[in-house]
C-alpha cells in the first residue's frame, strides 16, 4: 500500500513542481507525459522479466535508479528543461508495477474464480485509496513545504515499498521456461479491442488532474486542487468493494462496457453545472465507476492470457493506461492553457464517450477467446 501512494502522486507532483517552477501547465503536462509515456513502454518488458527470473530480482534495481531519477527531476527543474523531461522519463520508466506484481501472485495462488474477483477487487480498492491519498499528500505538502517536497516523499515511499516487497513476500514467481508460451501477446482475440479502450480511459485519467488543478488555480483554490483530485476516486473506493463481494453472473466485457457508460454519463454532468461548489460532489460521482471498469478489464485480461504471461499482461494494462495518460495530460494542458480549465470538461467527456464505444467490440466472445500463441512441445 505504501508502495502504491507514488505511483498516485507523482504525476501530480510533477505538474505542482513544474507549473510552479516555470509557470507553464503546458510544460508541466509535457514532463507528466514523459513520465508515464516511458513507464507504458517499459514497464511491459520489466513486467517479462519479473516472470521469468522473479519479482524480487527486478524490485531493489529498478527502485535504486527509481529514486536517482526522481531527485534528478527535482534538480533539473529549475536548471535545464531536457535534462527535466529525459528524468521525467527515466523516472517513470523505473516506477515498480506493485499492482502488476500482485495481482499476478494472486492468480498464481488462487484457482476459485469468485475468490480471486474478490482479490481483484481488493487490489483495485488499494490502488483506488493509493490515487485519494496520493493526490491529497502531494497537494497538502506543497502548500505547507513547497514544490520540491511531494516528490521527495514520493520516493520515500516508492523505498519502502519496494525493499519491504522484495524481503517480506515469500512468493516471487519466477519461471525461467516462460519463454516457451512465446509471440506478442496482442495477437491473442480481443486484446487489441480492450487495450484500446484502455487507452481512451487513459486519456481521461492523463487529463482529470491537469484540469482540475487548472479550475482551482483559476478560481483562486489552488492549494485545494491535490485533495479534489484525490477526490476524484473516492466513491471508487467503496463501489470496488462491493463489487468484490458479488458474484456477477454477466460477462466481464458487459460490466467493462457498463461501467465505462456510467462514467460517460456522470463526467458529461460536468458540463452542464460549471459552479465550482458543486465540482467536488461530481468529481465523485463520475469516478464511482472506476473501480467496477478496471476490476472488470484486469479479470477479462486474466481470462485470456497464459499464466506465465500474467505479470506482463496486467502491465500491459497499465502500459495502455498510461499511453492515454500521456496524451490527456499533454492535449488537456494545451486546452486549458489556451481556452481555460472548464473547456477541459470537455474533452474529458469525448474521451468517455471513445472508450465507451471501442469497449463494444470485446463484448461478443470469440471461439478464440482463449490465449491462442504458440506453445512449443
Amino acid at each position: 500500500m505504501i508502495g502504491r501512494i507514488p505511483v498516485a502522486m507523482n504525476t501530480v507532483a510533477l505538474v505542482f513542481l513544474v507549473s510552479s517552477v516555470r509557470d507553464s501547465f503546458l510544460l508541466a503536462g509535457i514532463a507528466s507525459s514523459f513520465y508515464t509515456l516511458a513507464g507504458a513502454i517499459v514497464g511491459p518488458r520489466i513486467g517479462r522479466l519479473a516472470d521469468k527470473h522473479g519479482t524480487r530480482v527486478v524490485l531493489i534495481p529498478i527502485a535504486l535508479v527509481n529514486a536517482i531519477s526522481i531527485l534528478a527531476v527535482v534538480y533539473f527543474s529549475e536548471r535545464s528543461i531536457p535534462l527535466l523531461l529525459f528524468f521525467s522519463a527515466l523516472a517513470g520508466a523505473t516506477m515498480p508495477g506493485f499492482g502488476s506484481y500482485t495481482r499476478a501472485r494472486w492468480s498464481r495462488t488462487i484457482s476459485d474464480k469468485k475468490d480471486l474477483d474478490t482479490a481483484l477487487s481488493l487490489e483495485s480498492v488499494f490502488d483506488e485509496t493509493a490515487f485519494v491519498v496520493g493526490p491529497a499528500l502531494a497537494g497538502f505538502m506543497f502548500s505547507l513545504y513547497g514544490s520540491h517536497s511531494p516528490l521527495f516523499a514520493g520516493v520515500v515511499f516508492m523505498v519502502i515499498g519496494a525493499v519491504g516487497l522484495a524481503i517480506t513476500s515469500f512468493d516471487h514467481g519466477g519461471n525461467q521456461h516462460s519463454d516457451e508460451v512465446h509471440g506478442g501477446l496482442l495477437r491473442i482475440s480481443r486484446i487489441k479491442g480492450l487495450l484500446a479502450s484502455l487507452v481512451a480511459l487513459g486519456l481521461l485519467f492523463g487529463s482529470n488532474f491537469v484540469v482540475i488543478l487548472a479550475v482551482a488555480k483559476e478560481n483562486n483554490r489552488a492549494a485545494e486542487g491535490g485533495l479534489w483530485v484525490g477526490l476524484y476516486p473516492l466513491g471508487s473506493i467503496v463501489a470496488g468493494l462491493i463489487y468484490g463481494f458479488i458474484h456477477w453472473k454477466s460477462s466481464n466485457a458487459i460490466r467493462y462496457t457498463i461501467a465505462l457508460a456510467f462514467m460517460t454519463l456522470a463526467t458529461s454532468t460536468i458540463l452542464v453545472f460549471q459552479d465550482i461548489d458543486t465540482l467536488v460532489y461530481l468529481l465523485i460521482l463520475s469516478g464511482v465507476a472506476i473501480a467496477p471498469a478496471l476490476i472488470a478489464a484486469n479479470a477479462l485480461m486474466k481470462e485470456l492470457v497464459p499464466l506465465p504471461r500474467l505479470t506482463e499482461a496486467f502491465a500491459l494494462v497499465g502500459a495502455a493506461l498510461s499511453i492515454g495518460i500521456t496524451l490527456g495530460s499533454s492535449l488537456s494542458g494545451l486546452i486549458v492553457d489556451e481556452f481555460g480549465g472548464w473547456s477541459g470538461f470537455s474533452f474529458m467527456t469525448g474521451a468517455m464517450v471513445l472508450a465507451t464505444l471501442l469497449s463494444t467490440l470485446i463484448i461478443k466472445p470469440h471461439p478464440s477467446s482463449k490465449f491462442d500463441l504458440k506453445v512449443e512441445e
